[in-house]
């Protein structure tokens, strides 16, 4: 298991990091805190420059916070959304009383941590993009529309990944931005395809899905899969270990909480 980065709390209370290790190792975010170390390989993978440790804690705040935030908002409303976006307005981090006894405004309060000045702003304008994306996928009427929110999802996630990061990096990586941007949207198409009957029955669909839908969900993914996959056919492993890790926390997740289990 990734452990939480150590400067983030050189000057907080070791309860605010005992509660942040707590939440990362939920394994309701085992597939998130993961995807850190795959990304690290697609970095050997392009021959990236960087320190792996830094980049590493960099990606797990983000993708902890990612985590944990569409946990919240699938579990609540859309409006927990909302209110994460204007905890992200004060850069400063604050770990109250009051943020301790919330997973996802904790997550959040660590995230800050790791996003560096320059880019903050940027990272703040591609969230609100990322929330916006979640809500249409929500109000989707057809499948269609609903797999070009899912893509466009992926694509955002997997952009700010990227933005988080570049600053570590010795020069810019474009190709590395799109490759990642590409397998952020297959991926949230498997995603989908797996969790697409639990989502409909917990009411996070905006349509009824029939056996059509369900075909033209999997032939997009396997396209779009297979299209990266004949390009860069030395990550086959890679892909494979990812696509197993979010069926097995799915499987584990339905295990121990039977009522709840959505992953993104």
């Amino acid at each position: 298991m990734t452990t939480p980065p150590d400067f983030a709390f050189q000057d907080r209370q070791d309860d605010v990091a005992r509660l942040y290790q707590a939440v990362s190792q939920d394994s309701r975010y085992g597939h998130y805190v993961r995807i850190p170390g795959r990304i690290c390989r697609c970095l050997d993978y392009f021959s990236v420059s960087s320190s792996r440790r830094i980049v590493r804690e960099r990606l797990h705040s983000y993708y902890l916070f990612i985590g944990v935030v569409d946990d919240a908002i699938d579990s609540s409303q859309l409006e927990v959304g909302r209110e994460i976006l204007r905890q992200l307005d004060n850069r400063e981090p604050r770990f109250s009383n009051e943020t301790k006894q919330s997973h996802a405004k904790l997550v959040t309060e660590v995230f800050k941590c790791h996003i560096g000045l320059e880019i903050y702003p940027t990272i703040r304008a591609k969230l609100e993009e990322l929330y916006q994306a979640v809500v249409s996928e929500r109000t989707s009427k057809t499948m269609r529309a609903y797999i070009e929110q899912r893509k466009a999802i992926g694509y955002l996630t997997a952009e700010v990944s990227y933005l988080l990061i570049q600053p570590l990096l010795t020069r810019e990586h474009k190709d590395l931005c799109r490759f990642l941007q590409k397998v952020g949207a297959v991926g949230c198409l498997i995603d989908s395809a797996i969790d697409l009957r639990a989502d409909h029955r917990l009411g996070l669909l905006g349509f009824r899905p029939t056996a059509a839908d369900y075909l033209q969900l999997t032939s997009q993914m396997l396209h779009d899969g297979l299209t990266i996959l004949l390009r860069h056919t030395r990550l086959l492993g890679l892909f494979l270990e990812a696509i197993c890790d979010n069926l097995f926390d799915l499987f584990r997740a339905r295990e121990t909480y039977p009522v709840r289990c959505h992953f993104r």
